[in-house]
């Protein structure tokens, strides 16, 4: 039978150990809830309820007595009144009355809703003045044998708050005899630093007489421990204060458990705002960002992440870094380093080809770092991505051109020189004879004449070569390299359209865009980083001029180059133009188709050729 009230935990003990009676009834005595010791005394009483009254189990001189205790329990809801009933246990044993402690059970509003008995055979065949003993004491060894059997602690201390028994689970944990543990003995390991603190709360809880629990704070053998104290006043057949029933029970582990719980909630608040913080600052950040857990799985990523991959965080929110950023030209070397560094929970650092969510191919500069907590505890990793496309398509063209600019220096100083250097040996040696022919003379003096021009050729080319390895410039003039459009940028109508006639008349499918301004230019080119293009620029018109172009695009780092194209013969304009490295030509105006085909631009393979 389930009890219908709200059950504390002594009560529950006293339920489950079956050494007293328990019996609950409501106000007009009908019974609700009996406990097994009273169907192991009384079996027939399954079959009366739930109807049954408890009075109909007593004499009348009983109903009386039971009347008295429960009027004065109703009085005074606080305090349990204390009877014995010698008709309980009758017809089997008559002669073992049982002492009922009868106490008031209240709702959540603190109003009566029904009655408490709980109650212990006692012996009167004990000597004189038995009536006054502690049901512990005397000859109640089968109390004493049931109490050592308890898993809690148990005490059963005397009017006088001496303690007169303690059963075999407090000898056990407190490591102590019996007899160490009688009189006061139960006090000694009570903190006594301050009378208005624990110790304070237990005496003047006792003083008052009534039940009542608290959890005290207790040293045993050096070590601090938490035990939960339940109190329970006892009173004689004459109703007299007779000592008190305590139950103890040690919760260590659970304060223990709730101090990890409280610091864990600490370390999370703190994990929390830090995580808010670097979330804050990660955001901000051009940095693309990811955070893993333990396992390499993603959890958080920044804007900058979808800004450059394409990817949400619902998208990838679980996937593994190198399953969705690696493809076709990822190099297995650098997916089994990743995969690597996850195993072994270390650093990485390299420079790498990844695929964005459009399967579009970047060169990614990927730092992957593990993060540990304050207790060197691993978290999970810290994965940053920079984009390197720009610089690695420069350092490839760069290197081709270092091969084209190595094969010009061969030509011009080995084989064209070395062929000119003959045609001047021989006129030379001509000259110093004495010919007899006028004509040959004549002859000769044209050949002199083709050579002086053809050193002054090489010498221009010489310097159009150190014009464009003094500034590391890409020299499309020479590298035959595929351009995908022009970009011409010029603040007159009328010029721009001639120089479309122009272009078109070379390059009849090469796209043109054309812009009278240079915002408008930069724009477009911020647009569309990774078009192979050549650039047309003018130097000299209103607002924004062309020097201002020149200065917005060398900080976007392209590697595509610029040809000036101006009226200006200025030296000081040839000689600034110089200083940037991205220039290839200085040329004037008009635009020719002579100087159109000087650039040797090739259409890119992409463009339908007519």
């Amino acid at each position: 039978m389930k009890y219908p009230y709200q059950l504390d935990e002594t009560l529950s003990v006293l339920i489950q150990s079956n050494f007293c009676f328990v019996i609950s009834t409501d106000l007009e005595g009908r019974i609700s809830y009996f406990n097994q010791k009273t169907v192991d005394q009384h079996p027939e009483w399954q079959r009366k309820l739930p109807n049954m009254l408890f009075t109909d189990l007593l004499s009348e001189e009983d109903k009386l007595r039971y009347a008295r205790a429960v009027k004065k329990s109703l009085e005074d809801i606080s305090l349990p009144s204390t009877q014995a009933l010698h008709s309980f246990l009758e017809p089997l044993q008559a002669t073992l009355p049982v002492q009922f402690s009868i106490s008031v059970i209240k709702d959540d509003l603190y109003e009566p809703i029904g009655i408490l008995l709980i109650g212990q055979e006692i012996n009167l065949k004990t000597e004189k003045n038995s009536s006054t003993l502690h049901p512990l004491q005397g000859t109640n060894q089968q109390y004493a044998s049931i109490a050592n059997q308890l898993p809690m602690m148990v005490w059963v201390l005397d009017a006088d708050m001496q303690c007169v028994f303690a059963n075999e689970s407090v000898t056990k944990h407190f490591q102590v005899t019996q007899q160490a543990e009688l009189g006061r003995g139960y006090m000694k390991r009570l903190p006594k630093k301050e009378l208005n603190g624990e110790l304070g709360s237990f005496l003047n809880n006792l003083s008052l007489k009534q039940p009542f629990s608290l959890e005290v704070t207790l040293n045993n053998a050096g070590a601090e421990e938490w035990i939960h104290f339940h109190l329970s006043p006892q009173f004689n057949l004459d109703c007299q204060f007779s000592g008190y029933l305590i139950y103890g029970t040690d919760i260590s582990h659970v304060h223990q458990a709730a101090n990890a719980i409280s610091k864990q909630n600490d370390l999370i608040r703190v994990l929390n705002k830090e995580f808010v913080r670097f979330k804050k600052i990660a955001c901000c950040t051009n940095q693309s960002i990811i955070l893993t857990n333990t396992i390499n799985q993603i959890t958080w990523i920044n804007n900058a992440l979808t800004d450059l991959m394409g990817y949400e965080l619902s998208d990838i929110a679980g996937q593994q870094d190198f399953q969705i950023f690696c493809g076709i030209d990822t190099a297995l070397e650098d997916i089994d380093q990743i995969k690597s560094s996850i195993c072994n929970i270390s650093s990485l650092k390299k420079e790498m080809v990844l695929y964005n969510k459009a399967n579009h191919k970047l060169w990614i500069e990927f730092i992957k770092e593990p993060i540990f907590d304050e207790q060197q505890v691993f978290t999970g990793f810290l994965i940053i991505l920079n984009d390197v496309s720009v610089r690695k398509v420069s350092e490839t063209e760069a290197a081709k051109q270092l091969v084209s600019l190595k094969k010009m220096s061969f030509i011009a100083s080995h084989e064209i020189r070395h062929e000119f250097s003959k045609i001047m040996q021989v006129t030379q040696t001509i000259k110093l004879q004495k010919p007899d022919i006028q004509v040959y003379q004549q002859l000769l003096a044209e050949i002199e004449k083709s050579t002086d021009k053809m050193n002054a050729a090489i010498y221009e080319l010489n310097n159009q070569i150190n014009f464009a390895t003094s500034n590391s410039i890409s020299l499309d003039a020479y590298l035959h390299q595929e351009i995908e459009e022009i970009v011409l940028i010029d603040d007159d109508g009328l010029v721009n359209e001639m120089n479309k006639v122009v272009i078109r008349s070379v390059f009849p499918d090469m796209p043109v865009k054309v812009f009278n301004e240079v915002d408008y230019a930069i724009s477009h080119i911020n647009a569309h980083p990774f078009t192979r293009r050549k650039i047309i620029v003018d130097l000299n018109f209103p607002h924004k001029s062309g020097w201002h172009f020149l200065d917005a695009y060398q900080k976007l780092d392209q590697p595509w180059s610029v040809v000036v194209l101006t009226s200006s013969l200025q030296q000081e304009d040839i000689e600034r133009a110089k200083s940037y490295r991205f220039i290839t030509h200085f040329m004037t105006k008009p635009l020719n188709p002579a100087q159109l085909k000087g650039l040797r631009i090739l259409t890119s393979k992409k463009l339908r050729v007519a």
